[in-house]
């Protein structure tokens, strides 16, 4: 097993994602002390800091044509990633370096041995996207300066999310579009999905500048009004990919599932920081639960899922039980809305969906941590030759 988990980087890191979902669930269940600093690093840089390693590294290859990562390389990255979670308990007993080299050191080799990849294959423009992993490492950072300085979660954990956020602008918008046009292709249809690049770039642009107004002093309600902007134009984005016409694509409906809690998820947190008061429970809260829960999960599963889902003439097809994790993780932040809390505990119901989804994640992948790597990992494009002649 050990063996099979070295061919790829999605392997180990995929399913330290799923365990750290988990996990970060779980630790929102049987709240201690430092709970919420626990459940939100967990979330945020156990499972986002996987699911991009994972993503990343596999998308390098198809990026570059070559480079392909060491198995040395591989287990020093998985092993940092894990002394970043196991310090965790830990943090209030032991030195400052211990606390903040592990999280640091994984995120700088990560966006090294990424630089070194693109810039070996003169891919320059590649650059500022291997550069990524440098921006949830300097958040992860902030965190844990944070507590050390008795702040508990605070501020940081904003711009955690908003980090995240914009990585799924820089990475996901263009992502979604590419698998649309390719599922859309399986289906026979007509390319008609309409991705132009300046809402891309207008995007990243104000999410940037709502990023670094967040934190400043007096500026709170400008980066309001850019998130919801922001979100206003993601959802035009989500609109311009057609996507009443993948009704036989439930692999791609997972990503764009996602990508209608982004443009909710922007628009409700930028009325936050507004101070607008929202009926029906659409507090702060829930704002970046949307983002997280719903966002960023559904985002990396749906993402992660693709490189255990059937390959078929009619492209990737999750089996049902995909679909119901991938169900799960979308519906748990809507559990979050007082109205739709049933059983009145508005936090552990999203909680135990969440929970529930991430574990059937995990059961889900394990097929595809054993035996030989099928290629294009991600992609249906191009399915092996026993499925695409039988």
């Amino acid at each position: 097993m050990f063996n099979d988990l070295s061919q790829a980087a999605f392997r180990p890191f995929f399913l330290l994602a799923g365990v750290a979902a988990v996990a970060g669930g779980l630790s929102w269940l049987a709240p201690g002390e430092d709970a919420v600093f626990v459940h939100v690093h967990l979330l945020l840089f156990g499972m986002g800091g996987a699911a991009m390693a994972g993503y990343l590294l596999t998308a390098l290859p198809s990026w570059t044509g070559r480079h392909h990562l060491p198995a040395a390389v591989l287990w020093v990255l998985v092993g940092l990633w894990g002394l970043g979670r196991a310090v965790l308990p830990l943090a209030g007993h032991l030195p400052v370096v211990a606390q903040v080299l592990p999280g640091a050191a994984f995120h700088v080799l990560l966006a090294a041995w990424l630089v070194h990849g693109v810039a070996g294959a003169g891919m320059w423009r590649r650059v500022p996207l291997a550069l990524a992993p440098l921006g949830p490492g300097m958040a992860e950072q902030y965190l844990l300066a944070s507590q050390r300085a008795g702040g508990g979660v605070g501020d940081a954990g904003l711009l955690g999310v908003l980090v995240f956020a914009l990585l799924m602008v820089a990475i996901g918008g263009r992502a979604v579009p590419a698998f649309t046009r390719a599922g859309l292709r399986h289906l026979g249809r007509a390319d008609s999905v309409r991705a132009p690049d300046w809402p891309q770039w207008v995007s990243l642009g104000l999410l940037s500048a709502s990023l670094a107004m967040a934190l400043g002093k007096g500026a709170a309600g400008w980066a309001g009004v850019l998130l919801l902007c922001t979100g206003v134009l993601q959802f035009m984005r989500w609109l311009g990919w057609r996507p009443w016409r993948l009704g036989g694509l439930p692999a791609v409906w997972m990503l764009h599932g996602a990508w209608v809690w982004l443009a909710l998820g922007l628009v409700l947190q930028g009325a936050a920081l507004l101070g607008w008061a929202w009926p029906g429970g659409l507090g702060p809260g829930t704002a970046l639960h949307a983002l997280t829960m719903g966002a960023m999960g559904g985002m990396c599963l749906g993402i992660m899922l693709r490189a255990a889902m059937l390959r078929t003439r009619s492209g990737l097809q999750p089996t049902g039980m995909q679909m119901l994790a991938a169900a799960l993780v979308l519906v748990s932040p809507v559990l979050r809305l007082q109205p739709l809390s049933m059983l009145g505990d508005a936090l552990r119901q999203p909680a135990v969906c969440w929970c529930l989804g991430w574990g059937l994640f995990v059961f889900a992948m394990w097929p595809a941590m054993r035996g030989p790597v099928v290629h294009p990992v991600l992609s249906g494009l191009r399915p092996p030759a026993e499925v695409a002649h039988s």
